[in-house]
This record gives C-alpha cells, sequence and structure tokens, in this order.
C-alpha cells in the first residue's frame, strides 16, 4: 500500500514519515523546499511542489491509496501576507480536490485544537466543542475552515478523517519548531521568562503514531483531538529543569506585563529581521488556553496513548544534545 504525504518535512510530518517507514508503507512525499534532513536514509519518492500546484499534486497522488495531509503554515503574528490562509485553506482545498480526482480511499487531514474554541477553559474541551467564532486569530479561522473543508470531503467513495495535536514537542526536531526553539533557549538559560499561562502538551512521537492508525481506524468524517496533558508554562520549565539537570528556572511574567513589551518586542524584531519573541496571540494562547482537553475519543478508536512530559522532554532535550542544538 502506499500513502502520499503533504507537509513531510515538518517535525510531525517527518515522524509520520518515519512511522510509515517502520509499519512498511511505500511513500510519496511533495515537498516544497531543499531541506529535506528530517527525511535523510528514508525510501522516500519526492515530488517537488506545494499545496496549491495542482500538476505536482497530480504527481503526488498517482498510484497512492491513502493520502496524508500535514502541511500547513503556523503563525502566531497574523495571516503573514496571506500565506496562512493561501496554505492552510486554499490549499487544503487544492489538496481534497486532487485526492478526489486520483481515486484516493482515504484521506487524513492533520487540523489542530486551534480549530476549537477554548472557552470556558475549565470545562472539558471534546470534539463535541464548537469551532472558533469569527472574529479570531488568522491562524486559529484558517485551522477551522480547512478543518471544515477536508470533512466535507468524506463520502461513500473517499474517507476522510481530520485529527487535531495540541502543542507538539518531542525529539527529531529538525527546524525546530517554535517550541523546540523555546526548549532549547530554556536549557540554554537565553529565555529567562515565561507567561503566567500554560498549554497542554503532547509528544509528536505519540500523533504519529496514532495519525498512521488513522489510515485504517476511526470513522470517516470524524475529529479526533490528540492531546496529553495541561502543565503550567512554570512547572514545564521545572520539569525541563529536572530532566535535563539545570537549575536555571524563568520568572513567570503576568500577562499584562507582557503585554506592556509588546511594542519593544515587535520593534526589536523589525530591526533584527527576525520572528518576535513572542506576540499578543502568543499570550492569549497560554492564558486563555483550555485546561481540560479531552483525547478519549482517539484513545478508543486511534489506539491513542500520550506519555508523560517528563518522558517528552527528557527524550528532546537528549536528542537536542546528540544532535548539537545545546552547544
Amino acid at each position: 500500500m502506499k500513502v502520499a504525504i503533504t507537509g513531510a518535512t515538518g517535525h510531525i510530518g517527518g515522524l509520520i514519515v518515519r512511522e510509515l517507514h517502520a509499519r512498511k508503507y511505500a511513500i510519496k512525499a511533495l515537498v516544497r523546499s531543499t531541506d529535506q534532513k528530517s527525511l535523510e536514509g528514508l525510501p522516500i519518492e519526492y515530488i517537488k511542489g506545494d499545496v496549491n500546484d495542482q500538476d505536482a499534486l497530480k504527481q503526488l497522488m498517482s498510484s497512492c491509496d491513502y493520502l496524508i495531509h500535514a502541511a500547513a503554515v503556523i503563525s502566531i503574528d497574523g495571516d503573514m501576507k496571506g500565506m496562512v490562509h493561501q496554505t492552510n485553506v486554499e490549499g487544503t482545498r487544492a489538496v481534497m480536490e486532487a485526492a478526489k480526482a486520483a481515486g484516493i480511499k482515504r484521506v487524513i487531514h492533520l487540523s489542530s485544537v486551534h480549530a476549537y474554541h477554548q472557552k470556558p477553559i475549565h470545562e472539558m474541551l471534546d470534539e463535541n466543542r464548537e469551532l472558533v467564532p469569527d472574529p479570531t486569530f488568522a491562524y486559529d479561522r484558517s485551522k477551522r475552515e480547512g478543518q471544515q473543508i477536508a470533512l466535507s470531503y468524506a463520502s461513500a467513495e473517499m474517507e476522510v478523517l481530520a485529527v487535531n495535536p495540541t502543542s507538539v514537542l518531542g525529539p527529531f526536531d529538525f527546524k525546530p519548531s517554535k517550541l523546540g526553539q523555546a526548549i532549547i533557549n530554556m536549557h540554554s538559560g537565553r529565555l529567562p521568562f515565561v507567561f503566567a499561562g500554560g498549554f497542554d502538551f503532547c509528544d509528536a512521537r505519540d500523533i504519529a503514531h496514532a495519525i498512521v492508525n488513522a489510515l485504517h481506524q476511526g470513522r470517516s468524517g470524524e475529529a479526533y483531538l490528540l492531546g496529553g496533558s495541561y502543565h503550567s508554562l512554570t512547572e514545564f520549565a521545572t520539569t525541563l529543569a529536572e530532566v535535563s539537570g539545570k537549575k536555571s528556572k524563568p520568572l513567570a511574567l503576568h500577562p499584562s506585563i507582557a503585554r506592556l513589551g509588546l511594542p519593544f518586542i515587535k520593534g526589536l524584531a523589525l530591526v533584527t529581521k527576525q520572528e518576535p519573541l513572542y506576540t499578543n496571540e502568543a499570550i492569549v494562547a497560554v492564558t486563555d488556553g483550555n485546561r481540560h482537553i479531552s483525547h478519549a475519543k482517539a484513545s478508543a478508536e486511534l489506539n491513542f496513548s500520550p506519555r508523560p512530559l517528563a518522558d517528552s522532554l527528557r527524550d528532546t532535550v537528549e536528542w537536542f544534545r546528540k544532535n548539537g542544538y545545546l552547544g
């Protein structure tokens, strides 16, 4: 059986490919850039292009039975010149049209917990929670719309499932991801503060395992939350210090203080031509993120079993150390 995948060079995408390879699937991957470090040594057929390239999508899905659509633009700073909507919404529409035309049997669409309305944050969030309302941040809106588009293609001829990961960490984070870079900065003492909030964290390896399970498990037309457990950022930093042997502990900033620094942070990013250290979206994500995200449905139907945060952090730090990210 052959699986087509978009977003293969990302953190979750790369781990999905490794999981597919371990289970003896043949793999075709749509790649946009020449940076394929995360896939080196794996037997993959590469198709050059992006999710809005119809010719590339046709080549990608030719002779494939299944599709995992993991490509997305992640943003904590607006629509990034329209790329968030163009990739996450219009790109998903193009991918689904190509899958339908190619006769793909089942599609797994990688959405996000951000597609769901987080409030009330102290009441359990499961797949019955309403999707995020308007007005909202560009990324959240794009994941909502992308998920709705993907699931609308579910039919007797082509099954479609959506999965909704929470905040992702774990080894094999080559680029690294935003959270991966934060872990590196915390470990190295370059991040002296965190926000007085938190999030639900989950290991990317467990997410990849559930996604590959979803090629044959789960129900078409359904969405599945893939979360781990909620931790405050102070707890996250403390656990990181414990598993890595570091004694440093970042200061927890009240959100109001963090917001006062936003103009300076934005100005510094413009001068250095780098991404801002944090944004208002990032502050809202950790202060207004739901505290009780249920993964019961995914556990029952996709054999999803998230590991403890301490294990994920220990393995992540060790992988970063072995691969030279920690100096």
